[in-house]
């Protein structure tokens, strides 16, 4: 057979083991909820600094009232940065969030070649990670137990992840595919006498 005489690139380069690459999604995404831990801080201590510094004049019961509610408060900003950080990030930076960033991964949907995410599956994928809030983030361990590695949030917005070794391998492939032609019929002089009227 012409497979065993012949190596074919995009069949025989090395890829990137599945393991290797589901380790560096729970790595980015450990990341990403570190920095939406120190977000939701930052804000929360601007909230209560501004009760203590604007509210001093209300009575003592009104601002111990505002904080009594800071449990509340702190549960309805942590979904509000964690929706829109993972939101914004996937829309505006390419299927990058900063932890995907920082372990070269990056989301792409297999039905296009455009580096940038949509709308529709920025939210989809943002909606799959909401989803497993109720669960500690458990649900997300899915792709550690299947061959394909994807999880809720690969299914809801049918897209992947791929690390930057992939997407260099990938492009390299169009770059030459699309650099090479190789003419149908290239003993045919009829052909040839076209080629020639078209480049002059």
């Amino acid at each position: 057979m012409w497979n065993d005489q012949k190596k074919v690139l995009h069949l025989s380069a090395e890829k990137t083991p599945r393991k290797s690459l589901t380790k560096d999604r729970m790595y980015a995404f450990t990341m990403d909820l570190f920095l939406i831990g120190i977000i939701n801080k930052a804000i929360l201590f601007t909230y209560t600094s501004f009760i203590h510094s604007f509210f001093h004049q209300l009575p003592l019961g009104v601002r111990s009232n505002l904080q009594n509610k800071l449990q509340a408060v702190n549960s309805l900003n942590f979904l509000v940065v964690f929706i829109g950080y993972f939101l914004l990030s996937y829309y505006l930076s390419e299927g990058k969030t900063p932890g995907k960033i920082m372990f070269n991964l990056k989301v792409q949907c297999p039905h296009t070649h455009s580096d940038q995410l949509s709308l529709k599956t920025s939210v989809l994928r943002t909606l799959g990670y909401f989803v497993t809030i109720p669960t500690g983030f458990t649900l997300l361990l899915i792709p550690c137990f299947r061959k394909d590695g994807k999880g809720i949030p690969d299914w809801l917005s049918d897209s992947f992840v791929m690390n930057s070794d992939e997407e260099y391998f990938i492009e390299t492939l169009e770059d030459s595919g699309s650099s090479k032609v190789t003419p149908l019929f290239p003993e045919d002089p009829v052909a040839k006498k076209i080629g020639r009227n078209k480049a002059s």
